[in-house]
């Protein structure tokens, strides 16, 4: 079990004062302001002539809130919705609560809405996984936010979740260029936005997990790293004997550094500067580790695209056996096949009984035998032979990391140890 020791209490508590403030309970009030707004007509009409019988008439009070005589006077026959911005400012003329308002709005942009909109759920830190996985929020407000991934069931789960925590709408899953995509009331990109979802790119902006999710309680954060695994995730498990479950992500370097002499349009292996992160899997690392599972973190490469824009990708990887098992008993997957084929992993381990210490004395000889006949020994190596003995491919690593904290062996590049000389 990984123990919250010096450094990672540190790493938590300073990834929790850089991570931005978000919002969580959300009114008709905090949408974005150009939005029309159907609200009880009769409620309507008691705020305008309240305002109006303040101001004196409905000229004055056209000129007090910079509001047009005839907007006015097509709301006062209702003719058509106000603006939320309008709506607004006739509330806060006569001092009538704005919270209070919540309740007698009908519809907002096709949407019938349940106000507040609530997102510090399990149901809204789900939904916000999906949009910073495999949504994008529009960059313009009155545009739809989308979501887009193969699997339907995770179209109709995120349909039935937005119900729940907005409300009543329609959405069409239409299938597209290999890929489903829904797209949602423009309403929802305002809410998502103030509770943590960028608008516009996810690779540029590098976020940040939502704060209320970094700080919340168990269940909303297994909640929320449940929809990541299914949006972003895979169970890795072949013929060689490598069991793990991993999580990447990408974010767009271009700007970080100067890059030269950098190939075009092939991922290659760089040592990037500790300044350079991807902050939102940076996040849910520290959120894994949190919930005492193990996980590695670390850069998986780099890639010049011909349009000279740099991604970098970063992964997590569980891969001991104690590891994998909690993050199914904990989290999992929502996912059938996700769900199905970390099922099969988990059945696939093997047990022996060893006395305690017998497998490192074990992986110990194997390695410096391999060493005495080649002058290095590989990852791999081990790897293959831990999995001919009925062992985990993934404790090559466990028993490798060990050693060289013993001061056993070193690594000389990636993959490839020498014994260091006594």
């Amino acid at each position: 079990m990984v123990k919250i020791d010096l450094h990672l209490q540190k790493s938590l508590t300073s990834y929790k004062n850089k991570s931005p403030s978000v919002k969580t309970l959300i009114h008709w009030y905090d949408l974005y302001e150009r939005h029309s707004i159907k609200i009880e007509n009769n409620f309507l009409l008691l705020l305008l002539r309240r305002a109006i019988y303040k101001a004196g008439n409905i000229s004055n009070l056209g000129k007090e809130l910079h509001i047009s005589r005839k907007v006015l006077s097509t709301l006062l026959h209702g003719r058509y919705n106000p603006k939320i911005i309008t709506l607004r400012k006739v509330a806060e003329y006569v001092n009538y609560p704005l919270n209070k308002i919540d309740k007698k709005v009908i519809e907002l942009r096709n949407l019938k809405p349940n106000l507040p909109f609530n997102l510090n759920t399990k149901e809204g830190a789900e939904i916000r996984a999906a949009f910073l996985s495999d949504g994008h929020n529009d960059k313009n407000p009155a545009g739809k936010p989308q979501y887009c991934a193969l699997e339907k069931e995770l179209h109709v789960r995120l349909i039935e979740l937005c119900g729940i925590v907005f409300g009543a709408f329609k959405a069409k899953t239409i299938f597209n260029n290999r890929s489903y995509i829904t797209r949602f009331p423009a309403v929802l990109g305002s809410a998502l936005k103030l509770s943590g979802v960028p608008r516009g790119s996810k690779q540029i902006a590098n976020c940040y997990v939502p704060k209320d999710i970094f700080l919340g309680s168990k269940q909303i954060q297994t909640a929320y790293l449940r929809r990541c695994f299914d949006d972003e995730g895979d169970v890795c498990f072949d013929s060689h004997g490598k069991r793990a479950v991993r999580l990447a992500r990408s974010v767009d370097i271009t700007t970080s550094c100067n890059w030269n002499n950098l190939p075009s349009e092939k991922w290659i292996r760089y040592n990037l500067p500790d300044t350079i992160r991807n902050n939102l899997l940076f996040g849910e690392w520290l959120l894994l580790l949190r919930l005492k599972i193990d996980a590695r973190f670390y850069p998986e490469g780099i890639y010049l695209s011909k349009n000279k824009q740099i991604t970098a990708k970063w992964r997590i990887q569980i891969g001991q056996q104690d590891n994998v098992r909690r993050f199914s008993n904990l989290i999992g997957f929502n996912l059938r096949n996700k769900k199905e084929k970390l099922s099969k992993m988990i059945n696939s381990y093997k047990f022996r009984k060893l006395p305690n210490g017998e497998g490192r004395k074990q992986a110990l000889f194997f390695i410096r035998k391999v060493y005495n006949e080649k002058g290095y020994f590989q990852f791999n190596d081990l790897g293959k032979e831990l999995v001919a003995g009925g062992r985990s491919h993934d404790l090559a690593g466990m028993y490798l990391k060990e050693f060289i904290e013993r001061g056993l062996i070193s690594k000389v590049k990636r993959g490839i140890y020498i014994f260091k000389q006594k």
